[in-house]
């Protein structure tokens, strides 16, 4: 189970990543995604040795996922007024479209609550695992 939650925050953070370039997101973003990246890879090679460890990354992982609800549930709640007939925002350089940019803010939104359950899940299983025999190696 470890690894298939491994994979599910692999892809979750090249969707971060993903998202972070279709929109000129925080760094938060980018950096929270290269964590979760970086803490698959390691999980996946099994270079993590004791489920402490783990359970302190999946935390940390789930802060990452809820900062990205937030911030973009915010930014979804800004933006609801403006959404009648996807109006065009006049920028400097070009016209932003609003209901593409809606769209990606949910669906990073979403991406926010499915780290905050797969680092749970992962945090619990590590818990349990660790409760079980307390000397076990990842």
């Amino acid at each position: 189970m470890e690894t298939v939650l491994a994979i599910s925050n692999l892809f979750l953070g090249l969707f971060v990543i993903l998202g972070f370039t279709a929109s000129s997101g925080a760094s938060v973003e980018i950096w929270g995604a290269i964590f979760l990246v970086v803490f698959a890879l390691f999980l996946i090679s099994k270079k993590l040795k004791t489920k402490r460890i783990i359970i302190g990354m999946a935390v940390k992982a789930s802060l990452i996922g809820i900062t990205l609800l937030i911030s973009y549930s915010k930014s979804l709640r800004s933006n609801q007024g403006l959404l009648h007939n996807c109006k065009l925002i006049p920028t400097i350089v070009y016209g932003l479209k609003l209901c593409n940019r809606v769209a990606l803010d949910f669906c990073m939104a979403i991406c926010g609550l499915l780290i905050i359950t797969v680092n749970s899940l992962l945090a619990a299983n590590s818990f349990i695992a660790s409760k079980r025999s307390p000397n076990a190696i990842a």
